[in-house]
């Protein structure tokens, strides 16, 4: 074979593998977003008080939902969306979302939706024109979720303000687009048939609905694969793959702790009762607070008999030995110093309960601004230092050092000079 016979084939075989990518990549640019031809369930709510509560429950404080569609850390705040979530640097990089306003106001949230469609986007992760969404939403976790529980929450939606608010559009990569239109980003399975929702009781039934479906216990303490988003089946419960924080910002980045009830690494060796005063109150039972990213402000709103049926379901898992991962603190909290590092602090252990400025959220009536104004600074640090389990306050003792609790309480003054 003569040389230029040899450049020719070269430059043939490149030339089929330059024009199957242009159309591959053109394909995906035409297809990833083409919508779905899956039925729409015909649903219907109830806007009985008993199912509006009921919703608003389960919004609030079982499922979390404002955390991620409202704006403002409290639980009140309308969940007119539009926070923002850098995925750039999570699996193979998916870009910017920035969630939904999910207020029923026409124009930009979901006044112009059918129930059916509030219900399939939730439980299925399909959008009213059929285009998949992102599996930032816990789809997995919803799917499961009953037709009742998931029709309160439409009525809870339905219930409250419409707050117009147009949202940024999602910045995907093309990788994300490439993996929505291979399949390996897509819709939950459809649901044809009823869910019911189970029976109440300390049962691991219960707990298991509570914590994976009425609850996002499993969302946020299970393996996946960072590539697609999904779990892990054998690792259930078995602590985070990703940390909570660097994708918002937050000056701690944490992973979520082991569940099984392996007794090196899991709760194994808690009590009932240790992994109530976990849940309700952030306490473990060395002592430590958790934080930053462990809701139990919300969870300190259950009935203390749906945490113990979360406890009975945990322990009839499989064992798994999965130590936790350390926490990872930012620059400015590890070396820094005085209102600024406290500021940081704050932000990441203290915003969800008291607020900005200490004006306190629906999580607490005490108001921290009101309080600190009244006490030294010595009494202020034996407070944080030893916490007020009555107020729903834990201690921070064994959490940050007594530096550091002294530059949250050097931000904490800052307060002062605005008022």
């Amino acid at each position: 074979m003569t040389l230029r016979r040899a450049v020719r084939i070269f430059l043939g075989i490149l030339a089929v593998i330059v024009a199957l990518v242009l159309g591959f990549m053109m394909y995906v640019v035409l297809a990833w977003d083409s919508p779905s031809d899956r039925r729409l369930p015909v649903m219907a709510v109830s806007h009985e008080p008993s199912a509006v509560a009921r919703g608003e429950f389960l919004f609030k404080y079982g499922l979390g939902c404002w955390e991620c569609h409202s704006s403002v850390a409290d639980p009140n705040s309308p969940p007119s969306g539009g926070k923002p979530f850098d995925l750039r640097k999570i699996g193979p990089g998916f870009g910017m979302f920035y969630t939904p306003n999910i207020t029923p106001d026409s124009a930009t949230g979901i006044g112009g939706w059918t129930d059916g469609e509030i219900v399939r986007a939730v439980r299925e992760g399909v959008s009213k024109n059929g285009r998949k969404l992102f599996p930032l939403m816990p789809v997995a976790n919803f799917h499961g979720m009953s037709d009742d529980d998931a029709l309160a929450i439409v009525a809870y939606l339905r219930s409250i303000p419409p707050v117009s608010n147009a949202i940024p559009e999602h910045d995907l990569t093309f990788v994300t687009k490439a993996f929505f239109t291979v399949g390996i980003l897509k819709p939950a399975p459809e649901i044809a048939t009823p869910i019911i929702t189970p029976p109440r009781g300390v049962t691991p039934e219960w707990g298991k609905y509570v914590s994976s479906n009425a609850g996002l216990c499993s969302d946020c303490h299970s393996v996946r694969n960072l590539m697609d988003g999904s779990f892990y089946p054998d690792s259930g419960f078995a602590g985070s793959s990703i940390n909570f924080g660097e994708a918002e910002g937050d000056g701690i980045w944490t992973y979520a702790s082991n569940l099984t009830p392996d007794k090196e690494t899991g709760i194994g060796a808690w009590t009932e009762n240790d992994f109530l005063q976990a849940v309700q109150y952030g306490v473990r039972p060395d002592g430590r607070t958790l934080v930053p990213h462990m809701p139990y402000p919300l969870f300190a709103f259950w009935d203390s008999m749906d945490v113990k049926a979360v406890y009975a379901y945990l322990k009839t898992l499989p064992a798994i030995p999965r130590p936790e991962a350390a926490h990872t603190y930012s620059q400015a909290i590890t070396t820094g110093s005085g209102a600024a590092r406290g500021k940081d602090i704050y932000g990441s252990a203290c915003l969800r309960c008291h607020g900005a400025e200490g004006k306190g959220t629906g999580f607490t009536n005490v108001k921290l601004a009101e309080v600190a104004g009244s006490l030294n600074e010595q009494e202020l640090l034996t407070f944080i230092r030893g916490g007020n389990l009555g107020l729903r306050m834990p201690p921070f003792e064994k959490t940050f050092s007594e530096d550091q609790l002294k530059d949250v309480i050097a931000f904490i003054r800052t307060w002062e000079t605005k008022q």
